[in-house]
């Protein structure tokens, strides 16, 4: 029997009863997603497998944040910890994938270009076998995913609270929405000429509100589809945005470690070239962006409010105590570094919880 064969049956998910939350035959496909391409990931570096199981960790880890208020403490990290150390391990491999894929796109701009893009291409298909061998030494695709059996822990708790579901997704709704909102005005008003703000926040925060939605539209609430469609056309505009800044500072990077303006003064004449060209691109879709925000951006959040309107959702009941964990308040959510320039992906967004049971809402 293979590896994959082996290691897709450890700890995989089970039937969800038909009694249970749809929100967990959500999160369950989403785990079994991740059962399913994390090995080809790990043993072939399968690029589509890479994607999508990094995609798969940070819609769980969106999960594991929402329903932190109704999950003991040591589930959660037990989990979140498989997750993020799987992200990160995969993350340099998707990084090189994207901007390798670029790179062959870019071929059609000109002979101007040529040397630079097979320099650099050569240079990022050096750096991507590294961080294979690096991969390679991180454990087999069946430990990780006999790790991953700390979901069922998890489950469990979500299972058992159920009624607290629709509350706390529309208050972490509504929370989501008013940071992607207070971020978009930032980036126009910084693109307008105003004081300079970094669209990556934004970034971070669309994806954040973005699994949400996903989670709602799960659970069975009612969302117009055109919403979903112009927020992924925002998000696509802001993750081309990042993929041509990182690639952008991936050339001049590259070009300075490897000392061309002594060695090769022409080729490095010919890499700025393309750093040029490539923050041209970057900084087109920024402004396409700008243009979808401005035209769409109120009527659309103005849609999201009205169909999970905050007085709806019912009171989400006390959390039972889980006998796991360890007495001792709960410690503010950090957010990852964001220093590590994945192209295609930054580390998970935090979700921001719902205020705890019985008291005031955030969001209010």
């Amino acid at each position: 029997m293979n590896g994959h064969s082996e290691s897709r049956d450890v700890g995989s998910p089970p039937a969800p009863p038909a009694n249970e939350p749809p929100l967990l035959a959500h999160l369950d496909r989403l785990m079994e997603e991740l059962h399913t391409q994390a090995p080809k990931a790990i043993n072939d570096w399968d690029e589509e497998g890479i994607h999508r199981a990094r995609v798969a960790t940070r819609r769980l880890s969106a999960a594991l944040e929402l329903v932190k208020p109704v999950v003991g403490k040591k589930r959660r990290k037990a989990l979140a910890k498989v997750l993020r150390k799987l992200r990160r391990r995969l993350g340099p491999l998707r990084d090189a994938d994207v901007m390798i894929g670029h790179l062959q796109e870019l071929t059609a701009s000109g002979e101007k270009y040529a040397k630079a893009i097979e320099w650099l291409t050569g240079t990022i298909r050096a750096a991507r076998e590294t961080s294979r061998q690096a991969s390679a030494r991180g454990g087999s695709a069946a430990q990780v995913l006999e790790d991953l059996g700390g979901w069922h822990p998890v489950r469990e708790q979500i299972a058992g609270s159920a009624d607290a579901l629709p509350r706390l997704l529309v208050e972490s709704l509504h929370l989501q929405l008013d940071a992607f909102v207070e971020q978009a005005g930032r980036v126009t008003q910084s693109s307008a000429g105003a004081r300079h703000h970094d669209p990556h926040e934004l970034r971070i925060a669309g994806k954040a509100l973005r699994y949400t939605l996903e989670m709602a539209v799960a659970q069975g609430h009612k969302l117009p589809a055109s919403v979903m469609k112009r927020f992924k056309r925002m998000q696509e505009l802001l993750g081309a945005w990042h993929d041509f800044v990182v690639l952008t500072d991936t050339a001049v990077r590259a070009s300075l470690e490897a000392l061309l303006s002594h060695s090769d003064p022409a080729l490095q004449e010919r890499v700025l070239d393309l750093a040029r060209l490539t923050l041209r691109r970057s900084s087109k879709y920024l402004a396409g962006f700008d243009t979808v925000w401005n035209a769409k951006g109120e009527s659309l959040a103005g849609t999201i409010r009205a169909a999970f309107p905050l007085t709806s959702a019912p009171q989400a009941p006390e959390q039972q105590p889980d006998p796991d964990d360890e007495q001792g308040p709960e410690p503010e959510s950090i957010t990852e570094s964001q220093t590590d320039p994945g192209p295609s992906d930054s580390e998970a967004p935090e979700v921001p919880a719902a205020s705890p049971p019985d008291g005031p809402s955030a969001a209010s």
